[in-house]
């Protein structure tokens, strides 16, 4: 199980695609902080500011924005962390859907490893460069918004810790998603169809749906992952915080659990 881990990681680190991830990184983060908002794939959230739309370029933009009372910009980003979501897809693609469209995957599983070793060594990995990947997004967008905008829009750096800490277990269970995903697929082509569009799509359909029903929907915009990313960054009550662990943990062992029998039945060819 150590050798398959060190064995990925030493492929990982050879390779472009991982050094290709933190670059978007870096370069989302200085966007973020020169445009003193968080981008966004999904549903949106209007910043309100007036005369916004009357400026003409991105000085105007920052000074119009400047004028505003203080605002913690750090926190705003962060709590669009779903964004993250497609980066997660990279991190599994490359790590488990590549061994199975290469077919490398038979000769590992010939050799005395288990199906339970090679499931749990590719979750634990994953799970762990994107551990990483948050730690790293979380405190650049942090320190890149306090060089470029200052102090005045600047959360304390306990803040982003707590914000980090809090937002983990939900974001894990994005990940058992997409490795669910991927050991039911075991295509990386399927998996990049099914996996990419999602997100949006859940959004899209829900949000149809309540609307077209006129359903009360308050449990959505609580628990849905973005919303539920968005309040964690932004001072959450405790019970809320329980609240989205406990839902958290469910997902993650629902997926994974799911994701084993899958991968545990299937025919490997």
């Amino acid at each position: 199980m150590i050798n398959i881990m060190k064995s990925d990681l030493y492929r990982i680190l050879k390779g472009k695609v991982i050094y290709i991830v933190l670059l978007v990184v870096i370069f989302v983060s200085i966007l973020n902080s020169m445009l003193m908002q968080a981008g966004n794939v999904g549903i949106s959230f209007e910043k309100d500011i007036d005369n916004l739309n009357d400026v003409s370029n991105l000085k105007e933009y920052r000074d119009l924005v400047k004028e505003v009372e203080r605002f913690e910009l750090d926190k705003d980003i962060l709590g669009h962390n779903i964004n993250l979501y497609y980066l997660f897809i990279i991190i599994v693609a490359i790590i488990l859907t590549t061994d199975f469209s290469n077919k490398s995957i038979k000769n590992t599983l010939s050799s005395a490893i288990t199906k339970k070793e090679y499931y749990f060594s590719k979750l634990f990995l994953i799970l762990a460069i994107s551990t990483i990947l948050v730690f790293f997004n979380n405190y650049l967008n942090y320190f890149m918004n306090l060089i470029i905008n200052g102090k005045k829009f600047a959360s304390p750096l306990g803040e982003i810790i707590k914000i980090t800490v809090i937002q983990l277990p939900l974001l894990y269970g994005i990940i058992s998603l997409l490795t669910c995903f991927a050991f039911i697929l075991r295509r990386t082509s399927l998996f990049n169809t099914i996996s990419i569009p999602f997100i949006v799509l859940i959004q899209l359909l829900a949000e149809g749906g309540i609307n077209l029903f006129k359903i009360k929907a308050d449990w959505f915009y609580d628990y849905e992952l973005q919303f539920a990313l968005e309040k964690l960054a932004n001072s959450p009550t405790n019970q809320y915080i329980i609240t989205c662990m406990i839902l958290a943990i469910v997902y993650i062992m629902i997926f994974n659990i799911i994701g084993y029998i899958s991968f545990k039945k299937a025919e490997i060819n």
